[in-house]
Formats: structure tokens, sequence, C-alpha cells
């Protein structure tokens, strides 16, 4: 897990030093009604968040700014638009994902292990 950590450190201090914009607009909290979401760090430029959910978690609908995500356990998510249209991934341990600003979704957690996540939003 340090491995792991000092990995997610070394992508976002990178992310900044090459000049991501951190001037967009502070958006609603990334999971409203979560409980299963630590906040690591949370500054005027970005916000770090760790997840961890088990299968049959629904998280509402959300819009995120920009963000990347590393995952840190294998998960099987199914997302679902605000048009209704459901779409169900797989992802796998160590995938980083990288998502531009405005991306609004409802996530389910499928499958039978957790979905262990850390998402770095830009402000």
């Amino acid at each position: 897990m340090r491995n792991i950590s000092y990995l997610f450190m070394s992508v976002l201090a990178a992310a900044l030093i090459f000049g991501y914009s951190a001037t967009q607009a502070i958006a609603k909290d990334m999971m409203p009604g979560s409980v299963d979401v630590k906040v690591l760090l949370n500054n005027d430029k970005v916000k770090v968040s760790e997840a961890v959910r088990s299968p049959g978690t629904i998280v509402p609908m959300h819009t995120h700014p920009t963000f990347f995500a590393y995952y840190i356990d294998a998960a099987q998510v199914k997302l679902t638009s605000p048009d209704g249209k459901e779409t169900i991934k797989n992802i796998p341990a160590g995938k980083f994902l990288w998502f531009p600003e405005g991306v609004t979704h409802s996530v389910e957690i499928l499958g039978t292990a957790n979905q262990h996540v850390l998402v770095v939003e830009w402000k």
C-alpha cells in the first residue's frame, strides 16, 4: 500500500508541475451523501479523496470538475448518465483514468469485490 501511495502522490505532483489548470470552479461534493469517502487533501488547488465501497453501493448523480482516478483494486461498476444511458465497466487494478470537466453520472458497485479508488479533482 505504501508503494501505491508514493506512486499516486508522484503522479499528482507531476500533474501540478506540468501546469494543469487549477482555476476551475469548485464543484459540488464529489459524491454527495457518501460516508465511504475519506478526504486525504483539500486545498485551493485540488481535492484528493479515497473511496472504498462494497458491492451494491449506489452513489447518486453528481458532477465532477476535471479529475483522474486511480483504481487500487479491480472493480466492476455501472455508470448511469443523466439521460439514463447505462454502461458497465470492468476496471483493472492499477488503472489510471482521466476525465474532463463536467462529467455527470451515478455509480453502482457491481460484482463481489469492493471498489477502492483514489480520486484527484482540480478546482
